[in-house]
């Protein structure tokens, strides 16, 4: 990422939020990464921003059995509700996995436990924050066999599904005039070397396997443009920053909680500021004009 400058008039309010992802908690003690999480809550008690949200893959399933898993979630989220502000999850692939496929779990769901303790309305919801509307997707859907080819060029893993983007068209529509932000742990696009030709990195990185977003995203994409008070979509899951502009909308990936406890602090106001921690560079980026 790089420095971009201003692009909005004075006098916005300011919000700050808090952001970890792929915190990568081992469900037994002892490990490292909570180490990294008690710092980052640490930092957030001192920082006093208006909430805190986590990217997904808070946990990584290391074949618990089921309450053990559960119970280990109750332990860490407790943790990360301690940052002294109200906190927000996403799910992420390797929570949707455990969610789907735990080997012990039994005849009784397992999303209710979840919800229980990590306080998620749902697995895609929003809220408002001050002055500005955050939005929250789940793009954990395999991606369906009979999807036609994605205009991004290359085919994604996951997808957004048909109930989830009517919900977001819905949303956008019914918060007309405010400031939005969205959170989902894949990435929207799938950005080849050269960039988007619309703003960021260039050449934007090469990082793991490419087919790891949201195949569809750039129907999700459009409809962001399109609403035109949309800032940013934040993402984890690449465990590696990077950062393209689409639409005006910028696309920021962030640094993995579990990489040397990166972490973003993001204060919203004439710009997006990011004071990145641990392998999270930092920036400042205008606003939609």
């Amino acid at each position: 990422m790089r420095e971009s400058g201003l692009g909005a008039p004075q006098g916005r309010a300011v919000t700050r939020f808090g952001v970890t992802a792929d915190a990568h908690l081992i469900g037994r003690a002892g490990s490292q990464n909570r180490a990294y999480v008690e710092r980052f809550t640490e930092a957030m008690r001192a920082w006093r921003p208006d909430f805190v949200i986590d990217l997904g893959d808070f946990l990584y399933h290391c074949g618990e059995p089921k309450e053990e898993h559960i119970q280990a979630l109750r332990r860490h989220w407790t943790l990360y509700r301690s940052a002294g502000c109200p906190a927000y999850a996403v799910l992420g692939n390797h929570d949707a996995d455990w969610l789907r496929q735990c080997p012990d779990a039994g005849p009784g769901p397992l999303w209710p436990a979840h919800r229980e303790a990590t306080g998620m309305p749902g697995r895609f919801y929003s809220f408002d924050a001050g002055g500005l509307h955050v939005i929250v997707l789940d793009g954990n859907t395999p991606r369906p066999p009979s999807a036609g080819a994605s205009p991004d060029g290359h085919q994604g893993a996951f997808w957004l599904d048909e109930l989830q983007m009517e919900w977001l068209a819905s949303d956008l529509r019914a918060h007309r005039g405010r400031p939005k932000i969205l959170f989902c742990h894949q990435e929207l696009h799938y950005t080849p070397p050269e960039g988007s030709g619309e703003g960021g990195q260039v050449p934007f990185p090469q990082i793991g396997c490419a087919s790891s977003h949201v195949d569809n995203g750039w129907e999700a994409r459009r409809l962001l443009a399109a609403d035109g008070e949309v800032i940013a979509c934040f993402a984890g899951h690449k465990h590696h920053p990077r950062w393209v502009v689409y639409g005006g909308v910028h696309y920021i990936t962030l640094a993995a909680t579990h990489r040397a406890g990166s972490y973003s602090q993001v204060t919203l106001s004439d710009s997006l500021r990011i004071e990145g921690f641990g392998e999270q560079p930092s920036c400042d980026l205008p606003l939609p004009a």
